[in-house]
């Protein structure tokens, strides 16, 4: 046996007897000891009695240091389990953190972008009672609508990205943050629409009754649609808040309770089967339009 086969079985031992070696030491201690003894019982050195005294008492020191061993063992298990659990804990507070910081600059820019849909209707409405008072000048609030859809597209993506960068320690909620994504987008293109709409609109049309409620309706709508996003933001964070949190304090926030039966939290309308079906379903549809 060359030396390179002799390191090769030395390996293969030292894997097998890996994280065994302290039985395998006793094991031999004992077949050593009683070897011993049972030659000096043969050799008329240790008499019947003798042999059974002195074998009966170090079997029971062998007992005694392998139920330390064990519990040694187990402690220095239970001590590592514990300090995962706690590393896990903090960087799932730390993920909390950041996520809740993210979700509250988020809802921010959407209540800056609710303001605008739920006020133009009134705004216009004055303007028709009163125009050589009060303007309504369309360019100057295209504009700024169209500003405000940049800043939905910049707090979207810093959202997201929070969310996906802490994504380990909150991967039992994506099914959530893919359904207020997918809200997302959809509200992002009503306000496309809006803006279309409302750009191309002439004053006069506006003016009339008919127009004011067209113009009135697809305000609610961009509105209504923002206000829902913001309410699902504030059920996703009482979600991570509870699960994460709760157990530390021994108490739960309680969970949004709609006044209106239509209004449904995210936990109501965000079902697992149901969001990853819409998944699919968009990115074969992004696909198609693609190939297209």
């Amino acid at each position: 046996m060359n030396l390179l086969e002799l390191l090769k079985m030395l390996l293969k031992i030292k894997k097998i007897f890996k994280g065994k070696l302290i039985y395998v030491i006793t094991i031999l201690i004992i077949v050593s000891y009683v070897t011993f003894l049972y030659i000096f019982q043969k050799n008329a050195a240790l008499s019947p009695s003798d042999f059974i005294n002195n074998f009966t008492i170090f079997v029971g020191w062998i007992i005694a240091l392998s139920i330390a061993e064990i519990h040694l063992i187990k402690t220095r298990r239970d001590n590592q389990l514990s300090k995962r659990e706690e590393i896990k804990k903090s960087l799932e507070i730390n993920a909390f953190r950041e996520i809740n910081k993210a979700a509250s600059d988020f809802s921010s820019i959407l209540t800056s972008l609710v303001t605008p849909y739920i006020t133009l209707p009134s705004r216009l409405k004055i303007h028709i009672d009163k125009p050589l008072i009060f303007k309504f000048d369309k360019s100057e609030i295209a504009q700024s609508l169209h500003r405000q859809a940049g800043e939905l597209y910049g707090g979207t993506a810093n959202f997201i990205i929070v969310i996906e960068s802490n994504e380990i320690a909150v991967v039992e909620f994506d099914h959530y943050r893919k359904y207020i994504q997918n809200r997302i987008d959809d509200v992002h293109k009503t306000i496309r629409e809006f803006i279309d709409y409302f750009s191309n609109s002439s004053p006069s049309t506006l003016d009339k009754p008919e127009g004011y409620s067209e113009f009135e309706r697809k305000c609610y709508r961009v509105s209504d649609e923002l206000i829902k996003i913001q309410s699902y933001l504030f059920d996703y964070r009482i979600e991570l808040m509870n699960t994460i949190l709760g157990e530390v304090f021994g108490k739960k926030v309680p969970e949004r309770v709609p006044k209106d039966p239509s209004y449904k939290t995210l936990k109501e309308v965000a079902v697992k089967e149901l969001v990853i079906k819409e998944c699919e379903e968009r990115e074969n549809q992004l696909l198609k339009t693609h190939k297209k």
